[in-house]
């Protein structure tokens, strides 16, 4: 599993499971069936959204990169011309 929350966390994401089910299916589901389908979706869905936010943030620092390289050259001074 990627995702390791505290107790609170995974409290809280089971009780909107629970939520999910009861409004949308009319279903009553219990703490621990909402629990299988965290672990689940988080085992198997889970690595694409990792995937996808390692990938976004890998844009994020190469357009950063390229600002700070840009930024860096600009700093360099010119030498006195006679």
């Amino acid at each position: 599993m990627l995702v390791k929350w505290n107790a609170e966390e995974r409290k809280h994401i089971i009780s909107e499971i629970q939520y999910f089910y009861h409004q949308e299916r009319g279903e009553e589901i219990g703490e621990l069936a909402a629990g299988t389908i965290l672990d689940f979706f988080a085992e198997q869905i889970g690595p694409y959204y990792y995937n996808a936010g390692v990938k976004d943030a890998v844009k994020q620092a190469e357009a950063h990169s390229s600002r700070l390289e840009e930024d860096l050259y600009a700093l360099l001074r010119q030498g006195n011309k006679r």
